[in-house]
């Protein structure tokens, strides 16, 4: 597939640099690739990233997998400290605060008062 995509950027930037827009180049990859053609969105960066000056054609470098988050640790840092902040539980764990977040209330817990206590719904008699 890649080097498809980087097949279909060379199409790309000469329809650039013939001066068509990204709406016409998307619909003449269409016409001769079908289902296979980059979306008239991926065109369009494509062909911003023309207009920026930046002819590079292959994909930019991306680091690995986003690091996951074990429920366990997780649970078991809150448990030592009732009192300990997501970015703190982030910063220990070398994850974002947003994916901890995320694990703590998929784990079901809730800060009440500055106190991390588990989310339970009680009946009322």
């Amino acid at each position: 597939m890649e080097s498809n995509n980087e097949h279909f950027r060379h199409i790309l930037l000469f329809y650039f640099r013939k001066g068509k827009n990204a709406a016409q180049a998307a619909k003449k990859l269409r016409d001769v690739y079908g289902e296979e053609a980059l979306k008239e969105r991926q065109c369009r960066n494509w062909f911003d990233k023309f207009r920026s000056g930046d002819f590079l054609l292959k994909d930019e470098q991306r680091s690995d997998r986003p690091l996951q988050a074990d429920d366990d640790q997780i649970k078991a840092i809150i448990e030592l400290d009732r009192h300990i902040s997501e970015r703190e539980i982030g910063e220990k764990l070398k994850i974002p605060k947003s994916t901890i977040h995320d694990h703590i209330k998929r784990l079901g817990f809730v800060k009440k008062l500055d106190i991390w206590v588990p989310h339970e719904l009680k009946k009322f008699i």
